[in-house]
């Protein structure tokens, strides 16, 4: 869609005119001379009730009582986690709302820095030292931008994605204002993106690179398309040529890392992760690379990863404690896998971990983990009068904020205290919370823990039986790219059911669709066929087949 063909010819003092209602904005910035001057320019150029916090462990103790319209992050807040963390975080947790705007602020030019905060796609990103006539001019302009779309930032927050999508469509045959044009197609893809029109999104990000190749959010979101649309090998082409990129370097090895680990290529996993320098590993990052470790049978090397970066991060206590509860979980997975008898040393260190990182802890998040974890420990020991008892405190019901990889744990826990209905509920729970989360790595791992959770729960045909039948509503509708993903998570789920994979066949076919993820059309002719067939499954594998040959010849 040509989006300037709809540019409104606004004069430009109506484009400078902003309509001012007071707005709640928080500044994060641990330098106190900063935040305080940062604040009063800010208040001198707009009508903002400002907030000021030192760290993002202050801000999520304000988020817990009140909403911010906009926040002003520093990227570098002391030893602690980065800006970048802290937003990451607060969001998969539902502490920021999807109207709220991000302001970055960062006086380190790096590389890597730029291309993290960029990653995120926040509104406005200003490099220190910056002038108050350039804040006023990126604030303001942000502010008018805001009130363009605010009907759009209404409907998002009301969970009302398809009205929002429908709210700019609207916007942009009456005509856009040509300052907004760039900001409005970057909204636009992104809710169609959201929304599972992903070759729609896929367009607007394909005009923008082809006006420009060097539009960093428009080459990921190019990126995050063909992912979506499981075109891995293109995917895999357009990372590879990024990690070129001083921008997006490690990003682009992390993503390369995921796409091996979901092809179960382990050792390319390693080989992509040893490119990103070893203090630069993000937490899901070094998560990725120990649990590949461990489909190696590299248990040494796993633990060993773990402990360098919780050590690495000793004086900033909330990464410490961060890579503290990762190690224990990850021994209490080893003495998951061992038997009975031989689990004592693993769950003894993970008891002192999770003590270590949950002593002194206020923020009922984190209490929520600690005893979850330590019920885990206790199920796994025998004791579950034990694991009843972590389960009593109030915050231990409430799952609003439990990471997916948290949910799993919590629906084994419940499963070995009888209530299978409740452990269900949690497994598609973190499955749901796990299509939200943005990040490649942490998606891709939760998935392999939601697998191999319910696999031990014996839920996992279940969900691929209910998961199977949306797809097949969806592919009669004739929603085929939204039908596939279906078929190829029921299949997943269940890799032993050819329906499923006869339906993911079938769906190929009609799309026209050569390979989606793992498969290409023919490794998966030959996967269904090398399972247990019913007749009339075998009539259709073989009906199948004489199409795609045809299609191929």
């Amino acid at each position: 869609m040509q989006f300037r063909a709809f540019a409104g010819k606004l004069s430009t003092e109506l484009l400078l005119t902003l309509v001012f209602v007071e707005l709640r904005a928080a500044i994060v910035e641990d330098n106190a001379t900063a935040r305080t001057a940062l604040r009063g320019h800010i208040m001198s150029i707009a009508n903002l009730s400002v907030s000021s916090y030192t760290s993002g462990v202050e801000l999520k103790a304000a988020l817990r009582k009140q909403n911010f319209e906009l926040l002003i992050m520093d990227y570098h807040l002391g030893e602690g986690k980065t800006g970048v963390e802290w937003l990451q975080s607060l969001k998969e947790a539902d502490f920021i709302k999807p109207s709220t705007g991000v302001i970055f602020l960062t006086s380190d030019r790096s590389p890597q820095v730029i291309g993290r905060i960029m990653d995120l796609q926040p509104d406005v990103l200003m490099i220190k030292p910056y002038t108050i006539a350039s804040l006023s001019r990126q604030l303001k302009h942000y502010l008018y931008y805001r009130d363009f779309i605010k009907n759009v930032l209404q409907a998002l927050d009301n969970k009302q994605l398809e009205r929002a999508i429908g709210v700019i469509r609207s916007k942009i045959q009456e005509g856009i204002p040509p300052r907004l044009v760039s900001d409005i197609r970057k909204l636009y893809a992104r809710l169609l993106f959201n929304n599972g029109e992903v070759q729609r999104a896929l367009s607007i990000y394909e005009d923008i690179l082809s006006r420009s190749d060097k539009v960093l959010w428009a080459q990921w979101g190019k990126i995050k398309c063909q992912y979506a649309a499981g075109q891995w090998p293109d995917c895999k082409d357009q990372l590879s040529a990024m990690v070129n990129s001083s921008l997006a370097r490690d990003e682009a090895f992390e993503w390369l890392a995921s796409l091996s680990f979901e092809q179960h290529s382990y050792e390319d996993v390693e080989k992509y992760l040893e490119q990103i320098k070893f203090s630069e590993l993000s937490l899901p990052a070094a998560k990725l690379k120990s649990l590949a470790f461990q489909k190696q049978d590299k248990v040494v090397e796993a633990i060993d990863l773990l402990q360098k970066k919780r050590a690495l991060h000793r004086s900033a206590k909330d990464r410490f404690n961060d890579f503290t509860f990762e190690l224990a979980e990850f021994y209490l997975l080893l003495a998951e896998d061992a038997p009975q008898s031989n689990r004592q040393e693993s769950l003894s260190q993970a008891r002192k971990l999770v003590g270590i990182a949950g002593r002194n802890q206020a923020d009922a998040q984190m209490l929520q983990k600690r005893d979850y974890l330590l019920a885990f420990s206790s199920v796994l020991d025998g004791d579950l009068e034990k694991a009843a008892y972590f389960l009593e405190p109030d915050y231990m019901d409430n799952h609003l904020r439990t990471a997916p990889s948290m949910l799993v744990i919590a629906a084994k826990v419940h499963h070995s205290l009888g209530d299978e209905r409740r452990a269900g509920e949690l497994l598609l729970m973190a499955k749901q919370k796990n299509s939200d989360i943005q990040g490649i790595s942490e998606q891709v791992m939760n998935e392999e823990s939601i697998f191999s959770g319910g696999e031990r729960l014996g839920l996992n045909h279940e969900h691929a039986v209910a998961i199977n039948d949306t797809g097949t509503q969806l592919f009669i509708e004739g929603l085929y790219a939204q039908a596939m993903k279906h078929f190829y998570d029921a299949f997943q789920l269940s890799p032993t059911t050819a329906a499923f994979g006869l339906n993911l066949l079938q769906c190929m076919v009609e799309a026209d669709t050569a390979v989606y993820r793992r498969f290409d059309i023919y490794k998966l002719l030959d996967t269904v066929s090398e399972l247990s067939l019913s007749e009339s499954n075998t009539a259709r594998l073989a009906q199948l087949t004489v199409v795609v040959n045809a299609n191929n010849e």
